[in-house]
């Protein structure tokens, strides 16, 4: 699963060189073989209402500036909707570029004007976690347009089931003058108390026969004030960003999916904590904590978990 990609500068200026880097784990009980991120290195500039399924047609379908840009070594892809000069069922992956991390250069041209509001660029990249062959795959007319032509194969060409792969979109914008910050967590917090995220969480597991009878286990991520970005509206209004936490878990559940952090007008919201109840039977697992601001930044701490 890929739960997050994380741009070291979430508004860039062209010409600027961008990291992104991706938060997954695999958790397939069955590994029939393992599964590994790979980057399509291809830049999809300003696609046309800002669609990412639009990168992969032919650059006027695509919008003015649209379609795929070969980045790096990808020459050979050709030109067009990027692919051109790749065939059917080669598998790609022993010449993508892998593991979590991906960086890119935003165009000196990348900025466009807008009907309303500022010019600004969008950069978007694609990635693919994927337990076998990466393939391009045929465009089908009966799927309408939204599709990415790239597949996750076993070692016969046969598709894999979604479990064992996730392609990944990843958009970053361009400002001539916009700055913006991924969120600071400096700390998580168990019970009002800080975890040692070296250390993680231990807890006794639950074996009550209703889950909501399972003593509640208060988790909650502190963001700096200073990740509270100002975010003006087009009017000028001084708003700010509203940050939020998404929660995961390979053991145990958590009673919300997300909790809110930052209020836009109101600044900091109480009782941000998330309820975690501890699965039945002793095990070792991980909690991940990623928040999000709605500018695209991204941040994440990862709390081991000990069901003892």
């Amino acid at each position: 699963r890929l739960f997050a990609v994380r741009a070291d500068k979430p508004y860039a200026k062209p010409g600027d060189t961008v990291e992104l880097e991706v938060l997954m784990t695999d958790a397939r009980k069955v590994r029939p073989a393992p599964a590994k991120l790979y980057w399509i290195p291809l830049l999809c500039m300003n696609p046309r209402d800002d669609l990412y399924y639009l990168c992969f047609l032919p650059p006027g379908d695509a919008g003015a500036g649209g379609g795929l840009l070969p980045l790096g070594d990808a020459g050979s892809f050709g030109s067009g909707n990027g692919f051109g000069n790749v065939p059917a069922g080669v598998d790609l992956a022993p010449f993508l570029p892998q593991g979590p991390k991906f960086s890119f250069t935003m165009p000196q041209d990348a900025l466009q004007a807008r009907p309303s509001g500022d010019s600004y660029g969008l950069a978007v990249v694609f990635n693919i976690a994927c337990a076998g062959k990466v393939e391009i795959a045929s465009r089908d007319s009966t799927l309408g347009p939204q599709q990415v032509p790239i597949l996750c194969t076993d070692a016969n060409g046969v598709k894999l089931q979604p479990n064992d792969y996730v392609i990944g979109i990843s958009r970053v914008y361009a400002y001539a003058t916009r700055t913006n910050a991924n969120p600071v967590v400096d700390r998580a917090i168990e019970n009002g108390l800080d975890v040692d995220l070296g250390a993680g969480i231990t807890v006794p597991p639950c074996k009550e026969n209703k889950r909501a009878d399972c003593p509640d286990i208060k988790l909650d991520v502190h963001v700096t004030d200073e990740a509270w970005e100002v975010n003006p509206d087009e009017t000028g209004r001084a708003l700010h960003e509203q940050i939020w936490v998404d929660w995961y878990t390979t053991a145990g559940e958590f009673t919300d999916d997300a909790r809110l952090l930052f209020d836009s007008t109101k600044g900091r919201t109480a009782d941000s904590f998330d309820k975690f109840h501890a699965p039945v039977d002793p095990q070792e697992g991980t909690i991940w904590a990623v928040v999000h601001d709605n500018r695209g930044g991204v941040a994440w701490v990862i709390i081991p978990l000990h069901v003892r």
